[in-house]
């Protein structure tokens, strides 16, 4: 499996938690946002038509594209919260010729992101900094949490699932990966000004680790997917908008019986979680929810489980080095009045957004998948939109099936 690199360039944010006064008389303002290119690029890079959006809590967005010198125009803006992001792909050759390094054969992304933006006053100037990112091989490319309702109106959690995908040009072995799913509290059990605090920005904080066996190879060939879920079972049977997991990869046992599992589909191994009752994937139908993949040859049991922030005793969470992650997405609960970015668990190096379902409690069917971006593999495979920011690569479907990315 090929290396991820993740460049990341800290930037201090500014957040605000009061109330704007924006008077009884609704007004626009104007804002310009400047891009800078990546510290890494050693020449003059080329920051002309590139897509910058703007995004409130809300979920609506406004787009402008950069000049020859990286500025952005945007007007009749209401002043409000703002997400601001842009991506953009660039080649092998482009990255060798930018950067004078030749590691990388699938070429790189180019990505920035500063969430929970006060644009209040007219002519406001946002710098926006990029980073570098080679682009990555698996990805975790599908995550259904939110559940449905069954043929009797009731609700349905046991066909919820999680999908990677290889977009690579090579067969991926993944044997030995681990998935943790990232603490979900809805006050973080550390926020990330507390993570900085104690670890440094080191770590993510898991409340279980699960991994793939290792003592048989598992190999995924380009354009293809892992399957991981609760029950693999045909879900079509007993809730008419479930998918049937059937052919699904690997299961997470349940010890307790109360979730049917299918003894002809492996299971995974448990490695920790924070709460001794619970062997099986603990989503949360309405979300928040956090998913990270990693791998490493450290041996994960020796990791000391740590309390939260402040605390001796309660639920104990998995410091997991950030290292080691390979890719992770942030998944918010939604909220009506808009989503509360204060609230992200992962940081903006490994999801620099987020992404979330359309209904409160779940239970709404809605999978979050990756879109499919222009770009072809060698095989003619699909490569999915990796910006490394949920907000921009995730979409929602209730008809999209397993190992599928397209609906």
């Amino acid at each position: 499996m090929k290396k991820t690199f993740f460049l990341y360039i800290a930037a201090s944010i500014a957040l605000f938690c009061s109330c704007v006064d924006y008077s009884d008389e609704a007004h626009y303002i104007s804002a310009k946002v400047q891009v800078t290119a990546p510290e890494d690029f050693t020449k003059e890079a080329n920051l002309n038509g590139h897509t910058i959006t703007l995004t409130n809590t809300l979920g609506a967005t406004v787009k402008a594209a950069t000049d020859a010198n990286g500025l952005a125009s945007f007007t009749g803006l209401i002043p409000d919260v703002y997400t601001v992001s842009t991506s953009w792909d660039i080649t092998s050759d482009e990255y060798s010729d930018l950067t004078g390094d030749n590691i990388v054969n699938d070429g790189a992304v180019v990505t920035g992101n500063i969430n929970n933006l006060l644009i209040k006053d007219d002519n406001d100037q946002v710098t926006l900094p990029t980073v570098l990112s080679i682009n990555r091989s698996l990805v975790i490319g599908k995550i259904y949490y939110a559940g449905s309702k069954d043929k009797n109106n009731k609700n349905y959690v046991a066909g919820q699932y999680l999908e990677l995908y290889n977009q690579s040009d090579e067969p991926i072995d993944v044997a030995g990966l681990y998935i943790g799913f990232v603490e979900s509290n809805s006050t973080p059990a550390y926020t990330l000004e507390q993570l900085d605090e104690k670890f440094e920005g080191s770590v993510v904080i898991c409340k279980q680790v699960f991994r793939i066996p290792n003592d048989n190879p598992h190999v995924i060939e380009p354009g293809k997917s892992v399957v991981i879920t609760n029950s693999a079972i045909n879900h079509t049977v007993n809730a008419e908008h479930e998918k049937n997991l059937l052919t699904a990869d690997f299961e997470a046992k349940d010890e307790s019986g109360k979730t049917i599992n299918n003894p002809d589909v492996p299971a995974l191994k448990f490695i920790y979680s924070s709460f001794a009752a619970i062997s099986k994937i603990n989503f949360i139908n309405g979300g928040p929810n956090g998913v990270i993949i990693f791998k490493t040859d450290d041996n994960i049991a020796e990791i000391e489980p740590i309390y939260s922030y402040g605390k001796t005793k309660g639920n104990m969470w998995l410091p997991i080095p950030k290292k080691y992650v390979i890719d992770g997405v942030d998944i918010l609960k939604y909220n009506t009045k808009g989503v509360d970015i204060s609230t992200k668990h992962l940081y903006n190096d490994i999801d620099g957004g987020y992404a979330t379902i359309s209904a409160v409690s779940g239970y709404n069917a809605e999978v979050l998948y990756r879109k499919t971006s222009t770009r072809k593999g060698k095989s003619g495979q699909k490569i999915l939109q990796d910006t490394n920011n949920s907000i921009n690569d995730f979409k929602i479907s209730t008809t999209i099936n397993i190992r599928e990315y397209d609906d």
